[in-house]
């Protein structure tokens, strides 16, 4: 008999949760995410900062330091007056020149002109898959010029009325041969344009963004592998080598299925055939239930059903004997004959005409009546 521990001990291991012990694996290392947005702002920060500290002169460019992190980044600003730009446009600003005609959305009295040179942080900050970069990734970003102290200000948007924006970039890459090189735009909502090269070196653009030089990356051909020799037959003669063993199963197995298809086929055959004579068999069954005689339809509660007609067929008695008076001629007897005569000598007398002789006295005397009948009948209509 188990005690009142024993259930106790039971019962806490049953409805108990035992904990699970696993291994512990580290997490997988976190992958640092680049924004390419964020760089800008931060960009922007540090572009400001040398025009922050000192009076800045409109239309001279003052180069920025980029923290250490960002080494290889370059950036600069440039302070222009909206009318002056629209007007004269500004040639020479490192890669770019920008033409007459460039206005501003929305509206500010003075823009600065941010320039980004990504280095070798290109590929990084925009990747494009399948691509090589010939050059860094440079970019020309506008700025309200009205605080000169504010961070993670908003992009202006800088369009040319006129001609296009020109980029020239000073050092390419080795290009490969066979490849034609392609002008790659970025724009400010993560979207990928692609242009043709012009004069070997020049893009050209009629919006702000980030712009680079790249070839399609060329991936080596693949080696073909060795042809693989034909194996030698292990039986001499005719006999059965590796080749002939494989022939034999391809033969074995089309075989197989080449019954199976037809067994099915002759299956589906079987099944079509019955079903078609079943289908005329119908058919055949309502064309006669159509041709036939229409029952008459009588209310049964709340359904119509048809009903026969309510007619019998006339009963007929095989041993009853309908005389025929024909037969008695009733031009040559007499009714007052038959009358006189007797039953037993009447009989006699028209035995020889046919009459049956096993008739009864009974029945002799309906024919007496039916002769006198017929014939009043026959000489009201001016027989005998």
């Amino acid at each position: 008999m188990i005690s009142l521990p024993h259930y106790f001990l039971i019962f806490t291991i049953l409805f108990t949760k035992i904990p699970i012990f696993k291994s512990q694996i580290s997490p997988p290392t976190q992958q640092i995410s680049f924004s390419s947005r964020f760089l800008d702002s931060v960009l922007q920060d540090y572009a400001f900062r040398p025009l922050s500290r000192r009076r800045p002169k409109t239309g001279v460019i003052y180069d920025g330091n980029v923290p250490s992190n960002l080494t290889g980044i370059t950036v600069s600003a440039l302070r222009l007056r909206t009318g002056s730009l629209r007007k004269r446009g500004f040639h020479g600003y490192k890669e770019f020149d920008i033409p007459r005609g460039i206005l501003g959305n929305p509206y500010v009295e003075r823009v600065i002109l941010v320039y980004h040179n990504l280095g070798n942080w290109s590929s990084v900050y925009y990747p494009l898959p399948g691509y090589l970069f010939l050059s860094p990734v440079v970019g020309l970003l506008g700025y309200n010029a009205l605080d000169l102290t504010a961070k993670g200000l908003p992009e202006l948007d800088l369009r040319s009325s006129e001609n296009p924006i020109l980029i020239k970039f000073k050092t390419l890459g080795v290009l490969p041969n066979g490849v034609l090189p392609k002008c790659v735009f970025f724009d400010l909502f993560g979207g990928v344009a692609f242009d043709h090269v012009l004069n070997g070196s020049f893009c050209s653009s009629v919006t702000q963004g980030h712009f680079g030089i790249v070839v399609e990356e060329v991936t080596p051909a693949p080696v073909p592998a060795p042809a693989k020799l034909p194996e030698d037959p292990i039986a001499g003669g005719g006999g059965g080598g590796g080749g002939g063993g494989r022939r034999k199963g391809w033969w074995v197995g089309g075989s197989v299925a080449g019954g199976v298809m037809v067994a099915a086929a002759a299956v589906v055959v079987v099944m079509w055939v019955r079903w078609y004579r079943e289908r005329r068999r119908i058919g055949k069954m309502k064309d006669a239930a159509e041709g036939g005689v229409p029952l008459t339809v009588a209310a049964v509660g709340r359904a119509k059903v048809p009903v026969a007609l309510g007619t019998r067929t006339k009963p007929i008695l095989e041993n009853e004997y309908v005389v025929d008076v024909n037969m008695l001629g009733c031009s040559l007897v007499d009714v007052g004959f038959l009358q006189a005569t007797s039953h037993n000598e009447m009989k006699r007398k028209t035995k020889t005409n046919g009459f049956p002789s096993s008739i009864n006295e009974g029945e002799w005397v309906a024919v007496v009546v039916g002769c006198r009948t017929l014939c009043g009948v026959l000489d009201s209509r001016g027989g005998r």
